[in-house]
Order: structure tokens, then sequence, then C-alpha cells
């Protein structure tokens, strides 16, 4: 476990269809990219994009790999991963039961997904 919290992740620039995440996940992993890619692909379906919009925000929260070395994300890359992928599902299956809305019934889930995609997306910004 400790191993695994030790390793960084980075999106690949080699093994990678469109933004790397799935190559990055492989090359961490002993599990072959296309099943990560198939596995975004149905979870993407099956939950009505949200799995989707954790790839575009992994896309933005993630370093490419470097083509001189393999460049190193930052030490919790990887559990950043697999944090914001237990939120997604989680909060997806609240949003299915109907805990997610407010007073006056309106979902909060793809707000809530924005606002995580902004916040990525500023904090990039920030640190160049």
């Amino acid at each position: 476990m400790v191993f695994i919290l030790a390793v960084s992740m980075v999106r690949s620039f080699t093994d990678r269809v469109m933004g790397g995440i799935c190559g990055g996940l492989a090359a961490l992993l002993p599990v072959n990219a296309w099943v990560f890619r198939w596995a975004f692909v149905l979870l993407a379906v099956l939950t009505g994009g949200a799995f989707a919009a954790l790839y575009l925000l992994l896309w933005l929260a993630l370093p490419q790999e470097t083509l001189i070395g393999r460049g190193r994300g930052g030490a919790g890359s990887l559990l950043a991963v697999i944090v914001l992928s237990l939120v997604t599902g989680v909060a997806w299956l609240a949003a299915q039961s109907g805990n997610l809305q407010t007073a006056s019934g309106r979902d909060l889930f793809w707000p809530g997904m924005l606002l995580a995609l902004a916040a990525v997306f500023f904090l990039r910004q920030i640190r160049g």
C-alpha cells in the first residue's frame, strides 16, 4: 500500500488514444490499457457521462510524461485518481437515489462536476 501511495502517476505520451489517462494507469498497474479504456467507456455510458467528466478532470489534473524521461507527477497522483473515481461513483449513486437535490428538486450532480472541473482548471493555471 505504501508503494502505491509513493508512486506518482502521469498521463502517458506513448500509450494514448485521447489524453493518456488509461495508458498512465496501465503503466502503474499490471493491467492492459485497453481494459481501462473499455471500463471508462462502459462506466461513462452507464452513469450518463459522469465518468467521461471524470476523464476530463483527470486529463486536466495529471501532468503528461515527458519525451526525455518518465516525468513524475505529484506524490499522490495515483491516490488522487482513486479518490476522484470513488467520489464520482458515490456522487452519481447519490444523485440516482435522489440524495443530491435541493429543496426545490433541482439536481446538484452536474453543477458539482462542473465546479470540480473549474477548480482543477483554475489550480492548473496557478501551478503553471
